[in-house]
């Protein structure tokens, strides 16, 4: 179904528990919850709206897990609710009919391998990803989620100094069933700063969707990230899309909303 591509992306895009940021030690485990609202504002085809003001809103939780063996190796899994989702879509008669979705989406495994690197003034690190996506959602005409298995690979390379952030990664996915393949790539350029006894981020991500049925999402906007205490950690983001082409009629010209709060230990 054309509607579940775009937020199954949303969910296994790059970003790994805590924030990208944590943990970087042996036997380090977290956990994060992240509220995510979108609004799209038309329903269409190619880049045109076919639907002008035809709208759709999700509204999802995820759950985060992360457990590291070395700090070179470790274990995720995201788990997402979808607490509620409605759309409006033609009816056949000339006016709109109303579609609602609610319940458990699909998981997400993956196993990042990570080489570390320290240089003068500089760390950062590479990163190899095997990813697993695990069908859990229903088979209803509306679904956020797909219902399907889905193999992932992604690579990523970040280095920060005490003032500057870079976050480059990309991620491709195939499915076990009618779903096309796609692929997520991220640039994060951020400026780190330090208050009142603790350190954050200042950032401007810049995200990149493309499924191989014709679809296409360039969307951007700036994100906070503040490492609270060292246990517990916030971010703030909000992206708007400014490039939408849809390869089959489905929902654009959108804004998405994310706060998240984890803690490491």
């Amino acid at each position: 179904m054309a509607i579940s591509g775009w937020f199954l992306t949303a969910s296994l895009s790059a970003d790994e528990p805590i924030m990208n940021m944590m943990p970087r030690w042996d036997d380090g485990w977290g956990f994060q919850f992240i509220e995510e609202y979108r609004h799209e504002s038309d329903l269409l085809l190619g880049s045109r709206a076919l639907h002008p003001g035809y709208t759709e809103d999700v509204h999802l939780l995820h759950f985060q897990s992360v457990y590291t063996w070395d700090k070179s190796i470790r274990l995720t899994a995201k788990l997402p609710y979808v607490l509620d989702a409605r759309r409006e879509m033609p009816d056949g008669s000339g006016g709109k009919r109303i579609e609602h979705d609610n319940g458990i989406g699909d998981a997400t495994l993956a196993l990042p391998l990570k080489k570390y690197f320290n240089l003068d003034g500089k760390s950062g690190s590479w990163t190899f990803k095997p990813m697993l996506r695990v069908p859990f959602s229903g088979t209803d005409d509306y679904e956020i989620y797909d219902n399907e298995w889905g193999n992932g690979l992604g690579l990523g390379y970040e280095y920060e100094t005490a003032k500057f952030h870079l976050h480059v990664s990309t991620s491709g996915w195939v499915y076990h069933g009618n779903e096309p393949f796609e692929s997520w790539s991220t640039l994060d350029l951020g400026y780190n700063f330090n208050v009142w006894n603790s350190n954050g981020a200042l950032m401007w991500e810049t995200d990149f969707h493309y499924e191989d049925d014709g679809s296409e999402t360039l969307l951007a906007g700036p994100a906070l990230y503040w490492n609270i205490n060292d246990t517990a950690h916030f971010r703030i983001e909000w992206k708007h899309d400014f490039h939408d082409r849809q390869g089959v009629m489905d929902h654009g010209n959108g804004d998405v909303f994310k706060f998240s709060l984890g803690f490491v230990f």
